[in-house]
């Protein structure tokens, strides 16, 4: 059984159920597991603001990350510790790209997020995170002014498969272009990757990748896998996740990682 000292995990189809909760036995498992002197961090491409009430609901003392690595947050007072922003003249021109394909896009300003038209992704993304979004006074690449942390853009599946590739060969190595859910095209700055931030964190912290556990389900979590010699998938995760993990736990949606701390971590007599 290995070393663990700490673990860093994704929240959507890792942590959380299908309705975006955390179930209470996953809390007592990352809770126990703290008590038992592991670190417990969340990395997340949500908006710190969306997830604050989870850094809460477990009361990890540990900063988390969020918008995919574009910011370190202390846990505490919710201070950004690092981050890395869209310039706005480059924001401008992906939003231009996005809307010339007639597609869903949104922007992050603080704790508030933007977008065009009222919809049904907006609506339903509201609802997912937790966070009602603001409908922007005309388009977007003219109303963003300030430097952003991420921007997303929502599609069918089918479309975001094609996007992704004409975005990348339309940016280059100028952002970092990833995917958590297959409906999503995520957008930041290419120093933002939870890999990077991960990096950056255990430099805080005094964290290894030998005793680290890095959890995850899609491609935008494969950087920090990588890094982590201990990295998991859940039995849900996308096939090139899986494929990298050392162990599979469970569902994610189904208390897989608690069980799989349970199996590595067992609880102290």
């Amino acid at each position: 059984m290995p070393t663990i000292h700490a673990i860093i995990s994704d929240l959507d189809d890792t942590l959380l159920t299908e309705d975006h909760r955390m179930t209470e036995r996953t809390v007592q498992a990352l809770q126990r597991v703290m008590r038992q002197g592991v670190k417990v961090v969340l990395a997340s491409g949500r908006s710190a603001a969306s997830i604050r009430p989870f850094v809460r609901k477990v009361q990890t003392p540990s900063p988390y990350i969020a918008y995919n690595g574009a910011q370190i947050l202390d846990a505490a007072t919710d201070q950004i510790l690092t981050g890395n922003e869209i310039s706005v003249e480059m924001a401008q021109q992906v939003l231009r790209w996005f809307e010339a394909q007639d597609v869903y896009v949104q922007y992050y300003e603080g704790d508030d997020w933007f977008y065009e038209t009222p919809c049904a992704f907006s609506e339903d993304y509201g609802k997912a995170t937790g966070i009602v979004g603001k409908q922007a006074a005309g388009t977007l690449s003219q109303c963003v002014e300030r430097p952003t942390a991420k921007l997303l853009a929502v599609a069918t599946p089918e479309h975001v498969q094609a996007l992704i590739p004409a975005a990348r060969a339309e940016f280059g190595n100028a952002l970092s272009i990833t995917t958590s859910k297959p409906y999503f095209i995520e957008v930041t700055s290419p120093e933002a990757t939870k890999g990077n931030a991960v990096k950056k964190l255990a430099a805080m912290l005094g964290l290894s990748p030998e005793t680290t556990i890095c959890a995850g389900d899609s491609l935008n979590d494969m950087s920090m896998l990588e890094w982590s010699c201990l990295p998991v998938s859940v039995k849900n995760a996308r096939e090139e996740v899986q494929r990298i993990a050392w162990r599979v736990a469970g569902d994610g949606h189904r208390d897989g990682i608690a069980a799989l701390l349970d199996e590595l971590i067992p609880p102290q007599a």
